[in-house]
């Protein structure tokens, strides 16, 4: 604590060391009449008191509330709840005061959270937005999982689980119902908002490996490199310098970066990968509660090669971290519509076998710009026709309009 000194300055034993021509200085000086003393000393007890019956009022008025509420739901509710339901409830409603980011997991939540961000989870193959915490849009199908055998599409939002509506519920909580252990079975309901319909699926969960990097060359323009990031887990980093090295980017025309639906995750990734795509170290900057601000920067390569970095709507967090980054330094061309702008970051605290997840700071992009509910608008505004699905790596012609339209944005660019 910054006041840590605060108790070693006022120990008795260091006030018993005074002593020398200080301390005579003291004894020679008149001694101050008893009743002024009195007078000092009752004033200093007052404002104690007063103080402290502050701190019993608001304990009582606050802390004991919640006892109160706690004894009548033991002695009084029509059911027998488990203590650790209880304490749960309430320490989750106390974090969902806070902000939609900030969340209390208990221990089955805590352990999907962190194969989560391992990339190995027990699920049916779908990665879910967290840019809009309270609805699950589907932003990727993996390939050859149970969601792509039932034709789960990006876009699609899942309302219900197992009979259960998921609208407006904890976004921890919905997908939990929807992961599982392999083997075992979901049904649930999804809305295809393009097409005006909601259909039913029934899906056995299996393990799902989580690639959150993929690549290969556009299909029919060779010499440019197609890279996709759905989401930043701890080894987003790791797998994007491979990437490029698979892709052998340094003899490419020029690399189209795709993070439509990418909602964030991991930050140290995001940063390790912002790194390759900037000339600067300086990738991003933290504010805490105090406003003080720290730089994020990262010694990756810069790859200095023509780049165009594809955004939309529910580019949020991560994602977000690494299309200011680029476009601050103007490393590259942004193109789609306004990202989501989540411009705060989460900190995982572990409470015994449960974690919190608490907002602890703001970031600024390079130039210092706070993107936090307003988002990063692209260099060339592209979207999506009505009723248009994104071609998120496609294996062959027709693109998306976005996806076309960045391929142009890289050719003027390279024609330079």
């Amino acid at each position: 604590m910054e006041d840590g000194n605060t108790d070693a300055n006022n120990r008795p034993e260091d006030r018993a060391e005074q002593t020398g021509p200080e301390q005579a200085e003291k004894r020679a000086r008149p001694v101050r009449p008893w009743r002024y003393v009195l007078v000092v000393d009752l004033l200093i007890l007052l404002a104690l008191a007063v103080c402290f019956n502050i701190v019993v009022y608001t304990n009582y008025n606050n802390i004991g509330q919640l006892f109160r509420v706690f004894t009548y739901i033991q002695n009084n509710y029509v059911e027998k709840v488990p203590v650790s339901d209880l304490v749960d409830g309430a320490i989750g409603g106390m974090v969902k005061t806070l902000d939609p980011y900030s969340s209390y997991q208990n221990a089955e939540q805590s352990e999907e959270f962190r194969q989560e961000i391992s990339g190995r989870i027990g699920g049916v193959g779908i990665l879910i937005s967290s840019a809009d915490p309270s609805k699950l849009v589907v932003v990727k199908v993996f390939g050859d999982s149970p969601a792509e055998r039932a034709g789960l599409l990006t876009g699609d939002i899942i309302i219900r689980a197992d009979g259960q509506s998921l609208l407006d519920m904890d976004q921890d909580k919905a997908v939990s119902l929807i992961r599982g252990e392999p083997g075992t079975e979901v049904t649930i309901d999804v809305s295809r908002g393009d097409e005006g319909r909601t259909f039913s699926a029934t899906l056995r969960r299996e393990y799902i490996v989580v690639p959150s990097v993929e690549g290969s060359e556009l299909p029919g323009q060779p010499d440019i490199a197609l890279i996709a990031v759905s989401s930043f887990t701890e080894q987003t980093g790791n797998e994007f310098e491979q990437m490029l090295r698979e892709l052998d980017v340094e003899h490419k025309s020029g690399v189209i970066l795709d993070l439509r639906y990418n909602s964030g995750g991991e930050v140290r990734a995001a940063l390790k990968t912002a790194g390759f795509l900037v000339p600067g170290e300086e990738i991003f900057y933290v504010v805490d509660r105090n406003g003080k601000e720290t730089a994020e920067t990262s010694d990756s390569p810069y790859i200095q090669k023509p780049l165009v970095v594809l955004v939309n709507e529910y580019s949020a967090s991560a994602a977000e971290i690494v299309a200011g980054a680029v476009k601050d330094y103007g490393s590259g061309k942004l193109v789609g519509v306004k990202t989501y702008g989540k411009g705060v970051m989460q900190t995982v605290y572990d409470v015994q076998s449960s974690s919190l997840v608490l907002t602890t700071n703001k970031y600024l992009t390079p130039g210092r710009h706070d993107i936090h509910g307003l988002g990063i608008e692209p260099d060339v505004a592209a979207a999506l026709a009505a009723g248009e699905t994104a071609t998120i790596m496609p294996e062959a012609e027709p693109f998306d309009s976005q996806l076309r339209e960045a391929e142009r944005v890289l050719r003027e660019m390279t024609a330079e």
